[in-house]
């Protein structure tokens, strides 16, 4: 196995131009690889360099993986632990997430994160909307029980005009009945 160089042609390439560029080179001839890379990174790599570079990135694939399998379980896992997917839900992106990392799909792992926390902003949106619900509910009761109290206070209050208006009574006898009205004999 040959040593790295640290002036090989990847060396200025983010960790994630470099995967990127792994993606690329899978199943292209070098010729069109290097075309790419010349275009994208303004460096043109030769033959050897390509194929010692590919063999390089393959013994590091398997950790960069498990690496990104590790990263969207976090992702995952904050969004069943903070919001309003549950856990069943999380569990299942989860696994294709790791299935889509791990069989070397890391675009499709990504857009199942991506579609994770869509559905997991959605979710909440609905629980703030069903408390938003509740809480109308509960007022409109409120407000209902209030109108109730309100219409059997008028209620008592036209009896006891009308007693206070009956000339035939006494005012002892006015006085019993209205007290009897509001409930205070």
């Amino acid at each position: 196995m040959k040593k790295r160089r640290n002036d090989a042609w990847d060396a200025a390439l983010t960790e994630a131009q470099r995967w990127e560029a792994y993606e690329r080179s899978k199943g292209v001839p070098w010729p069109t690889f290097a075309d790419w890379c010349a275009a994208e990174f303004g460096v043109r790599p030769g033959k050897n360099a390509i194929y010692d570079w590919q063999a390089w990135m393959r013994r590091q694939e398997g950790a960069h993986r498990l690496e990104r399998a590790i990263a969207a379980r976090q992702e995952l896992k904050g969004l069943s632990d903070y919001a309003a997917l549950d856990g069943r839900t999380a569990d299942a992106y989860l696994a294709l997430a790791n299935d889509a990392i791990l069989s070397g799909d890391p675009e499709k792992a990504a857009k199942i994160v991506a579609a994770a926390v869509q559905i997991n902003a959605a979710s909440l949106r609905l629980a703030e909307q069903r408390q938003q619900a509740e809480r109308l509910d509960l007022q409109r009761q409120e407000l209902a029980l209030k109108r109730e109290r309100f219409e059997a206070a008028e209620r008592r209050l036209d009896a006891a005009s009308g007693v206070a208006a009956d000339e035939t009574l006494s005012e002892a006898e006015r006085l019993a009945r209205i007290k009897a009205i509001f409930g205070l004999s």
